[in-house]
């Protein structure tokens, strides 16, 4: 039987995929700031932590880095079929400088996480045991990513660097028959965004709220004109801001209201917020340009994980 050898010359180059996004970013801006927020709701319901969520993250991807290396993926049903992973040996001191925590901190939420089972430590094995805590398979961002990398296909299709757009649901197909290695890579690129914005508002529950907040105006700009990023930022600043109280941030995030209204308020002082007499919240529109570098950070995460999946489905 001969072997076919896919040709190098065809792949997708990050260039291109950072053409077809930018090229068209307001059609799938409103898409990639709810996956967000959608994603950050989610991880902070598993353990009403998010830098707890975030750490078991870290220890995850290094164990599915250690199956990529080895050559070895599992399917998500296989990944998936106990409740309990053997997880790579990790160093505090890594934790903390990797996910920007102090020692003290990452120190005392592992102890946490070891309190109510979600990591054991037996014998020279760590084991992250799933029935401890709300566990969710990441079944619904699967099909956001899907949905996100089809997209993506369809304008690099349109741009004539792909012969054809690839659907979500082969996406999907594809993602759930190499998980573990599909899944390293999504870390690879969501770890760190997270970070860069932990980075810009000093803890991600701060990130969280105002990003709910940000994301009302999105709701009001149509997608339907052909923007590139930078257009659509200058875009933005022309629509009136959308308002939101902080009992509807509480419900949207997840976190309880009490612990948004201080997080506000820290907001209001470093007046990355408004607040209205209607006790509504807006984002500065100063503000959107000061985020523009980093999300244009996040943006370039985003196409090295595209550019990796589409070359993935395209030479299998």
């Amino acid at each position: 039987m001969q072997t076919t050898i896919p040709s190098v010359s065809n792949q997708i180059t990050e260039d291109q995929i950072l053409n077809a996004i930018n090229k068209n970013y307001s059609q799938i801006a409103k898409f990639l700031f709810n996956f967000h927020m959608e994603w950050l709701r989610g991880s902070y319901q598993t353990f009403y932590d998010h830098d707890k969520f975030i750490i078991i993250q870290y220890l995850v991807y290094k164990t599915l880095n250690f199956l990529s290396t080895n050559f070895i993926r599992l399917n998500f049903d296989a990944y998936y079929s106990k409740n309990q992973l053997e997880i790579a040996n990790f160093n505090i001191v890594d934790v903390g400088r990797e996910l920007n925590i102090s020692k003290e901190t990452a120190r005392r939420k592992i102890l946490e996480l070891e309190n109510i089972g979600a990591i054991v430590r037996d014998k020279k094995k760590i084991i992250l045991n799933r029935s401890a805590f709300n566990f969710q398979k990441p079944s619904k961002t699967i099909v956001n990513v899907s949905y996100l990398l089809s997209k993506i296909s369809q304008n690099l299709s349109k741009n004539g660097d792909l012969d054809k757009k690839l659907s979500s649901e082969n996406i999907e197909s594809h993602m759930r028959k190499n998980f573990t290695h599909c899944w390293k890579l999504f870390y690879e690129m969501q770890i760190p965004l997270v970070q860069n914005w932990k980075k810009v508002f000093k803890d991600i529950e701060t990130w969280h709220i105002w990003g709910v907040i940000a994301t009302q105006k999105s709701f009001r700009i149509p997608n339907t004109k052909l923007l590139s990023r930078e257009q659509y930022v200058e875009d933005a600043l022309k629509y009136p801001e959308v308002g939101i109280n902080a009992m509807s941030v509480s419900e949207l995030t997840g976190i309880p209201r009490a612990t948004v209204v201080r997080k506000l308020n820290n907001l209001l002082n470093k007046k990355l917020i408004s607040l209205d007499e209607k006790k509504l919240y807006t984002p500065k529109k100063t503000n959107i340009k000061i985020f523009s570098e980093t999300n244009k950070k996040g943006t370039l995460l985003l196409a090295t994980f595209f550019c990796k999946m589409i070359n993935l489905i395209k030479t299998n």
